[in-house]
């Protein structure tokens, strides 16, 4: 399945087109069924950075049953204000190079008795965990409004320098999308944007990044925190979303994916598990809602 979204990748040399932010810069192209076309139709709206960094869950002291601890193998159960999905970790000798995965847009639906509009965003990233000062992601945003109908939209980040929502990359809720992150350095990287169904790629190269530790690997669903307020926005209810073809490697060349990850549940400040990570197997997993 990944390969036959990769050839998207091969052929002519993309069109570039480039800009720039204060320290971080980054140049941009496309491809729509493989050909490359013109970049400068992609446009790339400022955002405030949306603080996608993890939140841990201050009561989150839940004991699983032996029927969860069979069922989860060897990957720990952590509970956070935000993030639901799969968290993994290398560290300083051994940092992360490149994460990987596919994943369905969110298609959501309102959770009753909460305001619309709700949200929800998935992404894939490089720290933000454990490195908690700085993160590397790219992923798309869901937004279901009063009367049901939904709106969604692709988006980059690098915390703390920049964040870009990127309009005109066709993206809508079910689609299978793919990202692919590469650190080339601390400060260097690559992020791939593919829409498998759409047939479009979009590629970035940045420079003079914020530093990365290259310690974390996530693939997440998320109830973020709005820049400006510092509070979540609502979060909806959605359909089982999964992540397939998981994988991320570090310089030396380890598989350090979900086989051994943390699987993250999402809890409310109530107590309540709003969504569940599930691990399938060593590269596959499903978000449920609850």
């Amino acid at each position: 399945m990944r390969h036959s979204v990769l050839s998207l990748l091969l052929g002519a040399v993309s069109l570039i087109t480039s800009t720039g932010v204060t320290g971080l810069e980054f140049t941009v192209s496309l491809e729509q069924d493989g050909k490359a076309v013109d970049a400068s139709k992609l446009q790339f709206v400022k955002i405030p950075p949306l603080r996608h960094r993890r939140r841990g869950h201050r009561n989150a002291t839940v004991t699983a049953s032996p029927h969860e601890n069979a069922k989860r193998g060897n990957n720990d159960i952590s509970y956070s204000d935000n993030w639901c999905g799969a968290s993994s970790r290398s560290n300083d000798a051994d940092p992360i190079r490149n994460v990987f995965g596919y994943f369905t847009v969110p298609d959501l639906k309102l959770r009753p008795n909460i305001p619309p509009p709700q949200f929800a965003a998935a992404w894939i990233g490089i720290d933000g965990a454990k490195c908690n000062q700085t993160l590397l992601q790219a992923g798309v945003t869901t937004v279901v409004n009063s009367n049901g109908g939904q709106s969604a939209s692709a988006w980059w980040e690098w915390y703390p320098g920049a964040a870009y929502s990127i309009a005109n990359l066709p993206v809508k809720p079910g689609d299978w999308m793919s990202v692919n992150i590469t650190a080339h350095d601390a400060t260097s990287g690559r992020i791939i944007v593919t829409n498998a169904q759409r047939g479009y790629s979009m590629t970035l190269n940045l420079t003079s990044g914020p530093k990365l530790c290259r310690w974390d690997v996530e693939w997440i669903l998320e109830d973020f925190y709005e820049a400006e307020t510092n509070k979540q926005v609502p979060f909806a209810s959605f359909q089982d979303l999964w992540f397939l073809d998981t994988e991320a490697t570090t310089v030396r060349g380890k598989n350090i994916g979900i086989d051994g990850a943390a699987m993250v549940h999402l809890m409310n400040p109530q107590g309540k598990v709003l969504c569940q990570a599930e691990k399938y197997d060593d590269a596959n997993f499903v978000i449920t809602s609850h």
